[in-house]
C-alpha cells in the first residue's frame, strides 16, 4: 500500500470515492445532485490549501481516502492555538477494510494536522467508524449541535 497527499489531478478520485462513501451512509443520496458540487469544493479548497486529502493506492487503485478542513477559531484555555481541523471524508473500499488501512490514514491526516499548526482536529464519527477514533484517542462531546439553513 501506497500513501500520499492528493493533487488537483485526484478530485474526480475523490469525487467518486465521497460519492460511495454518501451511497452507503445515506439510501436516499442523489449522486446527480451534488457530483458537480462536490468536485467544485474539492478544486478550489485543494488549490487554496483550505483542504488537504490523502489516497491509499493498491498497485495503482486508489482504495481510501481521508480530508481535513482547515478553519479558525477563536483562541481558548484549553485551545490556544485557533487554526482547527476537520476530519472527514474517511471512506476505505469495502474489499480493502480490516486491513489498518484507516487507523494509518488517519496517523498520516492528524500528522499533516500537526505540522500545518492546528491545535485540534473535530470529526463526525459513523457508528463503524467509532471505534478507531476511540482507540486513536478521540473523545466523544456530548453537547455538539447543529442546525441546517
Amino acid at each position: 500500500m501506497q500513501y500520499r497527499l492528493a493533487v488537483l489531478e485526484d478530485c474526480v478520485v475523490l469525487t467518486q470515492l465521497r460519492m460511495e462513501m454518501r451511497a452507503e451512509r445515506d439510501p436516499g443520496f442523489c449522486r446527480e445532485a451534488l457530483y458537480d458540487r462536490t468536485l467544485s469544493f474539492f478544486h478550489r479548497n485543494i488549490a487554496s490549501g483550505n483542504h488537504a486529502a490523502f489516497l491509499c493506492e493498491d498497485r495503482g487503485k486508489i482504495v481510501a481516502t481521508a480530508g481535513l478542513s482547515f478553519f479558525e477559531m477563536p483562541p481558548t484555555g484549553k485551545l490556544p492555538c485557533p487554526k482547527v481541523a476537520k476530519l472527514m471524508n474517511m471512506y476505505t473500499i469495502p474489499a480493502y477494510r480490516r486491513r489498518g488501512i484507516a487507523h494509518e490514514m488517519l496517523r498520516l491526516a492528524a500528522d499533516y494536522a500537526r505540522e500545518a499548526g492546528c491545535g485540534k482536529i473535530m470529526l463526525n464519527a459513523s457508528e463503524m467508524g467509532r471505534p478507531l477514533y476511540e482507540k486513536f484517542g478521540f473523545s466523544r462531546i456530548p453537547n455538539e449541535y447543529e442546525l441546517f439553513l
